[in-house]
């Protein structure tokens, strides 16, 4: 193999390696990619549906833009857990340091390093069954294919393991004031 085809195959095995490593390659391999290519960017836009639950794509041709919404069943379990947290806790969301945590990690994970042509923003939103997710949108000049499916992959494992936490701490306090209340009721 030549060194000109050997880059040519590099990106979908660089891809197959990050599905990988975030538990998706089994997915990867259902959509059709099972073996290195050089057709990156079809791999690109089909494998943006793996990352996520819900994805929906839209594009305006008239300024050559597309924007695309991502949403997780863990991410909005993960902020109605947050609601319930700051209720107990008498937080608003602006304070609860979970709600922080989360917009933190987004933060750094969608920060594409050296990548243009890109802007997005997250939703915290809880009000129906894809409420919270991150809008992208891409023009023309994009070119942060790998980083932001890293990206998104990444969340997305961030949010599984959030929820876990979470419901844990929510289940820990519960347990720690119903027998304190019993204690009060038997004395």
């Amino acid at each position: 193999m030549t060194p000109g085809a050997i880059q040519q195959v590099l990106p979908s095995i660089a891809l197959a390696h990050l599905f990988h490593e975030y538990g998706k390659l089994d997915a990867m391999i259902k959509e059709g990619y099972n073996e290195p290519g050089d057709e990156f960017y079809a791999y690109f836009l089909d494998l943006l549906y793996i990352t996520a639950d819900f994805v929906y794509e839209d594009y305006v041709e008239d300024y050559d833009v597309a924007r695309w919404y991502f949403s997780d069943r863990a991410m909005v379990e993960y902020y109605r857990l947050c609601r319930t947290y700051g209720c107990a806790h008498g937080l608003k969301l602006k304070d609860n340091p979970y709600m922080r945590e989360a917009e933190r990690f987004v933060e750094s994970a969608m920060d594409l390093g050296n990548s243009y042509g890109y802007g997005w923003y997250l939703n915290t939103k809880v009000g129906h069954e894809w409420a919270s997710g991150i809008v992208f949108r891409t023009d023309c000049y994009f070119d942060g294919e790998m980083e932001l499916l890293e990206a998104l992959l990444s969340i997305r494992q961030w949010f599984e393991v959030g929820v876990q936490r979470l419901r844990e701490k929510l289940s820990e306090e519960q347990q720690q004031t119903v027998p304190r209340y019993m204690e009060v009721m038997a004395a």
